[in-house]
């Protein structure tokens, strides 16, 4: 069985997305990361890879898949 937590995720969206689009961004971006999230290995895999892409919105996303591991401490 899948444990219940909620991660504070914090997602920066540019000023220039209509606000409905970026709702909708946002909560792909949260499903995404409840999938990641259920599995320690993959999310560090991720993560790696993740991390060495240099945008900001990818910085943005790794910033948030921390959030899971240091909420588990």
């Amino acid at each position: 069985m899948i444990e219940k937590k909620f991660y504070p995720f914090k997602f920066n969206m540019n000023k220039s997305i209509p606000e409905p689009i970026a709702h909708e961004l946002v909560a792909i971006k949260q499903v995404l990361l409840a999938i990641i999230a259920t599995d320690y290995e993959k999310r560090q895999v991720v993560l790696d890879g993740l991390s060495e892409i240099n945008s900001p919105i990818m910085k943005d996303i790794v910033k948030n898949i921390k959030l899971i591991d240091a909420n588990q401490l």
